[in-house]
């Protein structure tokens, strides 16, 4: 994914001309900027100041990218001119759209956000809104100029998390290359992250946390939080203790005959919140008592879930993306860490079927269903000027149907490549739906067919939508099958015909013969019949 990795916005004296600011791409390869877009805000009106579209850009082999004033060293690929980059309380956000146009003057907006850094240089000033709407329940970051006699930065330290400003601390500038971090830990993943969590229904004592890291690495110093409902205030917390396994995973079973620690945790303190999401994390700190609000400092990692998908946000926002489990059933689900697609990097909870102790169960591109849906609507207005989100809307949808339809426990990372356009009034939707293994792949097909079938229309974010015929099967298919039910008719009919012909040719032919040599009646007796036959 593609990050903010340094920001400095003041330099010593009055020059301001060595300000920039870093991106980086996680891949560590040349990376295609193509939809991106930089947004600088103002502090004072939370509004848009600058604004840079960096389609047509790309980072550098190693992933990095460089926007900065002419003083700067290696060459900025985009120049500013010297004092742009305001000293704050001010912000910086990376974007991402195809179809959202970002200007100057424009409000602060969360609307395609990837990333962002909410900074000041002076203590005493603030930045409330931008931190509300970019970096939800954090503080604002403080270059401390007093960290050095030389020019610093705020540099990406801690943690390859988007939208967090704990990951952030003060250091010298490295344009271009690696940040000069304290730790040696910059840039690399947790020691120990959440692998799985199992959700169990009804009354079934089967549900547990987790977690994976390098074997034998120790949980000492560490601690599980849970955060429920809407206020987003600690419920529970656990001290970990123990090393992580042989198999690289750890697993905390959180009910009466396993606990060891005489924490009382039963099921309720790891159910989803009927309002609001809850979430559990793991910190490098202490226990952490009862009714503290969530917060990112120490955060090692989370996982936010929650019953609805319109439920998801809130104070919990900031922890990371909401991820939605049926609450209906009684049967346990977990939600599990899996890989998003086939080139990414990039892992993401999907819903699945309990495995602890073992691989997580993932959808898999062996499994997969194609998806050519064909859907009326009135007008595609909405559709384009909104993509996005009414890309991700619809996604909720079908997840939704195939979910009530069949129980096959999926969830929105089963939706794989899903695109839409929209001309004149219909809507072509084009994509995947994995599954995790042959039967669900089935069920999934059976739920397809019937959608495509049902006249019943459905709603995507208000608009009404209706399934149309004109694109369930591409065009080609009826054509080519009719074509080659039409061969197999003429076939036959040719074999008929060519049969009857050859049989009448036959038959003009004898009559031919016998025409031509009419027989001897006086000695007819006498020719053999050998040579009549050969006659004939």
């Amino acid at each position: 994914k593609l990050l903010i990795n340094e920001v400095n916005p003041d330099n010593p004296g009055g020059g301001e001309d060595a300000e920039y600011i870093e991106l980086f791409y996680t891949g560590r390869r040349r990376f295609d900027l193509q939809g991106y877009w930089l947004v600088l805000y103002n502090g004072k009106n939370s509004r848009a100041y600058r604004v840079l579209d960096l389609s047509g850009h790309h980072t550098d082999e190693l992933g990095y990218f460089l926007v900065g004033s002419s003083a700067v060293s290696p060459a900025p690929m985009i120049r500013l001119p010297p004092n742009t980059i305001q000293n704050g309380a001010d912000a910086v956000a990376l974007y991402h759209s195809n179809t959202t146009l970002y200007t100057v003057n424009m409000a602060v907006t969360a609307e395609g956000l990837v990333d962002a850094v909410v900074y000041t240089s002076r203590m005493p000033e603030k930045a409330d809104q931008l931190v509300k709407v970019l970096v939800p329940g954090q503080s604002i970051l403080y270059e401390n100029d007093s960290h050095s006699t030389e020019d610093e930065s705020l540099s990406r330290c801690h943690s390859l998390s988007a939208k967090l400003q704990s990951s952030f601390q003060v250091t010298t500038v490295t344009p271009l290359g690696e940040n000069f971090c304290s730790s040696s830990s910059a840039l690399a993943p947790p020691a120990v992250r959440i692998s799985e969590l199992c959700l169990a229904g009804g009354t079934t004592p089967f549900h547990f946390v987790e977690l994976e890291g390098k074997p034998g690495t120790s949980l000492g110093g560490l601690s599980l939080v849970f955060f429920l409902g809407k206020e987003g205030k600690a419920h529970a917390s656990v001290p970990l203790r123990g090393t992580v396994g042989a198999t690289g995973l750890f697993v905390f079973a959180l009910d009466g005959g396993h606990r060891h620690d005489g924490t009382n945790l039963t099921f309720k303190d790891i159910s989803a919140a009927s309002e609001g999401s809850s979430a559990i994390a793991v910190y490098s700190t202490s226990l952490i008592p009862d009714g503290t609000k969530a917060t990112s400092e120490n955060l090692v990692d989370a996982l936010v879930y929650t019953c609805e998908p319109s439920t998801a946000g809130g104070h919990l926002d900031f922890l990371g993306p909401s991820y939605a489990v049926s609450c209906k059933d009684d049967r346990p689900v977990s939600l599990s860490r899996c890989a998003c697609g086939n080139a990414s990097t990039e892992l993401q909870f999907a819903v699945s079927d309990p495995t602890p102790g073992l691989q997580n169960s993932c959808p898999q591109d062996a499994f997969a269903v194609d998806l050519h849906l064909c859907l009326l609507t009135p007008n595609c207005s909405t559709w384009t000027l909104h993509h996005r989100r009414m890309l991700d809307s619809l996604g909720r949808v079908l997840v939704s149907s195939l979910e009530e339809k069949c129980s096959c426990g999926v969830s929105e990372l089963y939706l794989q490549e899903l695109n839409l356009t929209c001309v004149g009034s219909v809507v072509k939707v084009q994509g995947q739906v994995w599954a995790r293994q042959p039967e669900q792949q089935q069920s999934i097909e059976t739920w397809r067919q019937a959608f495509l079938a049902s006249p019943h229309p459905f709603s995507v974010d208000g608009t009404e939508l209706k399934t149309s015929p004109e694109c369930l099967v591409p065009k080609n298919a009826p054509s080519v099958l009719h074509s080659g039910a039409s061969f197999q008719g003429w076939e036959i009919a040719l074999f008929v015909v060519g049969s009857l012909l050859l049989m009448f040719l036959l038959v003009s032919l004898a009559f031919y013969v016998v025409k031509r040599h009419p027989p001897n009646y006086t000695n007819i007796e006498m020719n053999d019949r050998g040579e009549i036959a050969a006659d004939f």
